[in-house]
């Protein structure tokens, strides 16, 4: 499609991932159809006229992924209204053109049949509901805008909700929905008192009901999601939890995204099922309230990355002196992510423990420079000192590797203020 090989304001990371969710989300005729429309409606409004065709691309790549984003939610007014502020307050239209090309594109979506009605959990406070959930469990700033949608106008609001109880700032959000998203985040923590999970029990909640609409209702009920939870945490830790006598909720949970199947390399034979990135991510918290005071080393290498990373945020028992082992003697055996994490872990338990001795020797221990340049980045959340300038001069001036020279000169400038 013309539009689709357009860059523009984004970056290439997130310009490339919606235009992969378009084309997944989306097939040539009604993307044409959506395009059609789009081209028809921007002609008779004045702002986008006022537009280069390189911002009028980035505009119908906004719009085309937020409707295949959210099929479910394309008849909930909130979501109509929540996409105008995007074109004002991300692509520069007045309020009044920005209605208009809301209003024409997605009725032209909902006339193609792009619409998933259902009849559960389908109201303005669902879809704000699974708006801040999906705020609460984004791994970054980057995904949670790929995953929306929505712009930066709507992640600022809910990266605000995520941090207090209170009413918010009503130019960046649309006024008529803020004391309702203030109780949303109010109930939701008031759930999470009494089911520290709750949120997670959300996403998966929303995640079924996106797999399978009204049909889900039986796997969504309140003492079911619970159970859906220890049945992934079962399966990220290798159990031998059978689906086999439940093929509907295995389909269900495939369909989700949740879980995927295993099979032998012959692909005669299905082995059962392995966690994917959002199973893992839902079970994560859950794991890491769980796992044993002292949690051997060796099985904390078996843990998925997203459980390491979480186990090293939120279990209170894992000290400082263990962090120092598992950099020191398995640094290679972890992912760069998990490293970068529990580095930053380490700094905030005790930042003048983390010294240059002590980063020396974790920095010798790696193998691979990615791992060293994880190390490095996460230096930044720290205050220097004589010692660690001094050891991040040296991989500065030594390293043969571009990613950790690059790394080493992004801290010291930090560091200096350059």
């Amino acid at each position: 499609m013309t539009f689709l090989a357009t860059g523009g304001v984004m970056s290439w990371g997130i310009v490339n991932r919606k235009v992969l969710g378009i084309r997944a989300g989306l097939n040539d005729w009604e993307l044409q159809s959506l395009e059609r429309e789009f081209v028809e409606t921007t002609a008779r409004i004045v702002t986008s006229q006022q537009q280069s065709p390189t911002a009028k691309g980035v505009l119908f790549i906004d719009m085309a992924y937020a409707i295949s984003q959210h099929r479910d939610w394309l008849q909930t007014p909130v979501f109509s209204a929540l996409l105008v502020e995007f074109l004002q307050y991300d692509h520069g239209l007045n309020r009044g053109d920005a209605e208009i090309l809301v209003h024409d594109v997605v009725e032209a979506a909902m006339t193609l049949g792009l619409s998933r009605p259902r009849k559960l959990f389908s109201s303005d406070r669902d879809f704000l509901t699974w708006a801040y959930v999906c705020a609460a469990g984004a791994s970054d700033e980057a995904s949670l805008e790929a995953d929306l949608g929505l712009g930066r106008a709507v992640l600022r609001k809910l990266k605000e909700g995520l941090r207090a109880l209170e009413a918010v700032d009503n130019n960046t959000f649309v006024s008529e929905y803020d004391s309702m998203l203030a109780a949303i985040v109010l109930d939701l923590s008031q759930q999470s008192r009494s089911n520290t999970w709750a949120i997670d029990c959300e996403r998966i909640k929303f995640a079924l009901l996106s797999a399978g609409g009204d049909n889900a209702e039986a796997y969504i009920l309140p003492e079911t999601l619970p159970v859906i939870v220890d049945a992934l945490m079962s399966i990220g830790y290798g159990m031998q939890f059978s689906l086999s006598d439940r093929p509907s909720l295995a389909e269900l949970l495939v369909g989700a995204g949740l879980i995927m199947e295993v099979k032998t390399a012959s692909r005669r034979k299905n082995q059962g099922y392995a966690l994917t990135e959002l199973g893992a991510r839902v079970s994560a918290l859950k794991v890491a309230l769980t796992v044993p005071d002292k949690l051997p080393a060796e099985d904390f290498l078996k843990l998925n990355n997203q459980w390491q990373i979480v186990v090293i945020k939120r279990t209170k028992s894992l000290t400082f002196e263990y962090m120092v082992r598992l950099l020191s003697e398995y640094v290679n055996k972890l992912s760069p992510e998990v490293s970068e994490a529990i580095a930053i872990r380490m700094i905030e338990l005790n930042p003048d423990g983390f010294n240059g001795t002590v980063v020396r020797k974790i920095l010798n221990s790696c193998n691979m420079t990615w791992h060293k340049a994880s190390i490095i980045r996460a230096l930044k959340s720290g205050k220097p000192s004589v010692e660690l300038v001094n050891a991040i001069a040296v991989e500065l001036t030594n390293s043969a590797a571009p990613g950790v020279r690059l790394a080493a000169g992004a801290l010291l400038d930090s560091w200096t203020g350059n």
